[in-house]
């Protein structure tokens, strides 16, 4: 559509990212989290999942970023960065 205008032509700074991660049910015990936290890490570790992952264009956060506190902070800076925009739009309802 070369005649629609970017968000950024409009005046709009605009940024947007496709993220992927793994939850739980809320109650379910802290040792069972750990255990699937880890297992995520490690098979973030292997060179096959790596290399697909970047074939695929996308990226592995650093090895501090992986844990479940992380990802928590993660997760809410995205609700607390998308809810006004969908919150605007009428979205939520």
């Amino acid at each position: 559509m070369p005649n629609v205008p970017t968000a950024r032509e409009t005046g709009v700074n605009y940024e947007m990212s496709v993220w992927a991660g793994l939850f739980a049910p809320k109650g379910v015990s802290p040792d069972i989290i750990a255990r699937l936290a880890d297992a995520l890490d490690r098979a973030l570790d292997e060179a096959v999942v790596r290399e697909r992952i970047a074939r695929l264009g996308g990226s592995i956060p650093a090895k501090d970023e992986r844990n479940p506190a992380a990802f928590d902070r993660l997760v809410r800076s995205e609700i607390a960065r998308w809810a006004p925009i969908l919150a605007a739009t009428g979205s939520g309802k």
